[in-house]
């Protein structure tokens, strides 16, 4: 779609907009005084709900079509005939001949669209619709004068608003058409002065691509030499800082050598200490083990005692569970003889004296052997807890046996280590001294290649320089190129539109 096709289809759906806008506030308003009727009890319910849909079926199905179509022709007829149809209903039932006013207010809406031929069209549908509404009125009430000059009246109403809207219509397209043919002549003279901006702006692009091309060149050109001396400047200039590094490196690795070589010499001596504190410690561990040894064998005596002790005890206990019994005995035996002793009266009287020193012999054992029991229980408390001190003893030596053991281990893991150190110290004595004479050598070839660096790092800075101001003489010469071809392709560009 062109310009102008736009632009008249976004006028058609402005024009649509207003009408439709215009239509739908009038079948309102009409809607509005019928509702008024039906509450002054002039109208009825009945008729108001058919009135109503018969004016607003067409107006809401006009109001759906003009938002699918909005640019569409179809809306203007949409809205004549949704409007006329309802209106001769009206017309035709109406009780007040003012109803036939109602039409001006749709002629003045559809003025909008400022078209002879659809006023022509309005005129004459909305004179026919009213002249065979009035007919039909006129047959239904009979020709009486009052009828008939209302006749006239409203014909000749209807018929000049619609004269008055086709003159309208034309003379607002005579005006547009004048004004049309004004804008066209002025748009040939500016096409014309545009034709003539245009070649000169296309002499001035040409001028303009090829000295933009000639000086891309002298650009690309100037920016490859200023690279490329800002890379021999920043290299040579890292080059020097990196040897001046190297140098002071170079001193420090051999104040580190010095350091090395003493260290190594501390190592050496404090490596051969470690050997004799090993074969020292290496000796008590031996002898250590052999304690440990002969207090495990020892230990192991004493577990063997003391098991033996215990059962003496046990054997103790139960010689003095047979000497309860036999004083339990006795006791009752002394009772049975204390009471034959009473039986037998005066004569047993020295044999109740007897059981009597009987029965306090049995309560003397009794209570001895109560005291026995009871030192024999302290005793076997007091062993049980030498039994667990024993073993604590046993189990304490059994570890220290296998630490020494493990101890006796490392020392000799560490004897075999030192002797190795002791090895890789002296080969590190030979190469720190290796070391030494080459870094010499390095800080020599240093300094020489410090002072050729410090030659090529100022002539490279000279250059760079140089190539620097004339690569920013270039760099504005094209920001002004560049704007001036800017501006030309932005006429040429606001010319063709």
């Amino acid at each position: 779609m062109g310009r102008e096709d736009l632009k008249k289809s976004m006028e058609i759906a402005k024009r649509n907009k207003i009408a439709v806008s215009c239509y739908l506030i009038t079948i309102g308003i009409i809607t509005a005084a019928y509702l008024l009727e039906v509450v002054k009890q002039n109208r009825t319910l009945p008729y108001f709900i058919t009135v109503s849909v018969v004016i607003w079926v067409p107006g809401i199905a006009t109001a759906v079509f003009n938002k699918l179509k909005s640019n569409s022709h179809v809306v203007r007829y949409m809205i004549l005939f949704g409007f006329s149809l309802p209106w001769g209903i009206l017309l035709f039932t109406a009780t007040n001949d003012l109803v036939v006013t109602y039409a001006l207010v749709i002629l003045i809406a559809l003025n909008a669209y400022s078209d002879v031929k659809f006023a022509l069209v309005t005129a004459f549908v909305l004179n026919i619709i009213n002249i065979i509404s009035l007919i039909l009125s006129l047959i239904s009430k009979g020709f009486t004068n009052e009828a008939i000059v209302t006749l006239e009246i409203q014909v000749m109403l209807i018929l000049l608003c619609g004269a008055y809207n086709v003159f309208i219509a034309k003379t607002n397209s005579m005006l547009n058409s004048g004004k049309m043919h004004q804008i066209e002549q002025e748009k040939n003279n500016t096409a014309a002065l545009l034709n003539q901006i245009i070649t000169a702006s296309a002499a001035i692009t040409e001028g303009i691509e090829e000295m933009t091309g000639k000086m891309k060149v002298l650009d690309d050109a100037m920016n490859r030499t200023c690279t490329a001396m800002e890379e021999v400047s920043t290299g040579t200039g890292e080059s020097a800082e990196s040897v001046q590094t190297q140098m002071v490196m170079s001193e420090e690795i051999q104040n580190k050598i010095e350091e090395v070589s003493q260290h190594t010499d501390a190592i050496t001596k404090s490596v051969k200490k470690t050997m004799e504190a090993v074969k020292i410690g290496d000796e008590n561990m031996r002898n250590l083990e052999s304690e440990v040894e002969k207090s495990k064998l020892y230990s192991d005596k004493a577990a063997e005692e003391l098991t033996e002790l215990e059962n003496y005890t046990k054997q103790m206990q139960t010689i003095i569970e047979l000497i309860n019994n036999v004083a339990d005995q006795t006791d009752l035996l002394a009772l049975n003889a204390s009471i034959e002793a009473a039986r037998a009266g005066d004569s047993g009287r020295g044999f109740a004296v007897v059981a009597s020193e009987i029965s306090n012999l049995a309560n003397q054992t009794q209570s001895a052997t109560d005291d026995i029991k009871n030192l024999i229980t302290n005793i076997n408390n007091k062993l049980a807890d030498v039994d667990k001190a024993i073993k604590a003893f046993l189990e304490g030596s059994s570890k220290q046996h296998k630490v020494a053991l493990e101890t006796a281990g490392s020392l000799d893991a560490i004897k075999k280590d030192t002797g190795n150190i002791e090895e890789n110290i002296d080969g590190l004595a030979v190469a720190v001294e290796r070391l030494a004479e080459a870094n010499k050598t390095i800080v020599d070839s240093v300094q020489n290649i410090s002072a050729i660096l410090e030659e090529v790092s100022a002539h490279s800075s000279e250059t760079y320089e140089s190539s620097r101001v004339n690569s920013e003489t270039v760099s504005d010469v094209m920001i002004i190129v560049n704007q001036l071809q800017e501006q030309a392709e932005s006429l040429k560009q606001e010319t063709n539109d």
